[in-house]
């Protein structure tokens, strides 16, 4: 279910040699990339010294300074309240199959989770190992309300090196952008899901 969003956050881009909002999505931007089919949403603007383009979405008009696939994909499927539902709905389950494939990397044969990813080795996690951690690590921040300001503190640093000292932490832009928009796309999936297999719902109030 899509909630609505004031504010436009920073993140990074695909740029491209196309400005128009109806470009097609097997359009290819800078070196020859082709653009991820989210860019049909949003109009791309001027780009920064690094090729970084801002976005803007064409439902809503809301600003992304740089325009990073997750976080568009986040802002259709959790905050654009002008998105026809089936762009939202379809976001939603692009996340949530994001979310779902980096569970699987984490997995040996049968579910085996090796003892080795709980022990603190010299050599770097495999990456399904730290999706997993940056999944506990947004949900820790969400849920408790610790501010996202946090994850930089050198004191948190130490405490999670200490823990395991080949996990490096996210930044608390890419905390509070990229992680916190894949864990509600992943969530807004599954509560639209529940919703629709319901027959009959109940919705109470507590004045």
């Amino acid at each position: 279910m899509a909630t609505s969003s004031s504010a436009s956050f920073g993140s990074s881009s695909i740029s491209s040699n196309n400005n128009n909002n109806k470009g097609k999505s097997k359009s290819k931007g800078k070196g020859g990339r082709r653009q991820d089919e989210v860019w049909i949403h949003f109009t791309q603007s001027e780009h920064d010294s690094q090729g970084h383009a801002t976005a803007t979405c064409n439902y809503c008009q809301v600003k992304y300074m740089r325009g990073e696939i997750s976080i568009l994909q986040g802002h259709i499927a959790n905050h654009c309240m002008e998105a026809p539902i089936s762009h939202v709905r379809k976001y939603q389950t692009v996340l949530e199959e994001n979310q779902t494939k980096h569970n699987k990397k984490r997995k040996g044969p049968q579910g085996q989770i090796y003892l080795d990813e709980y022990h603190d080795i010299a050599r770097s996690l495999p990456q399904g190992r730290v999706d997993w951690i940056d999944r506990a690590l947004i949900k820790f921040f969400v849920c408790c309300g610790v501010p996202f300001r946090v994850v930089e503190s050198p004191f948190f640093i130490d405490l999670l090196k200490e823990l395991n000292s080949a996990y490096n932490l996210p930044s608390r832009d890419v905390l509070s952008n990229r992680l916190l928009e894949s864990e509600l796309g992943y969530v807004n999936s599954k509560v639209s899901k529940e919703l629709d297999s319901t027959d009959k719902l109940t919705i109470g109030t507590s004045i």
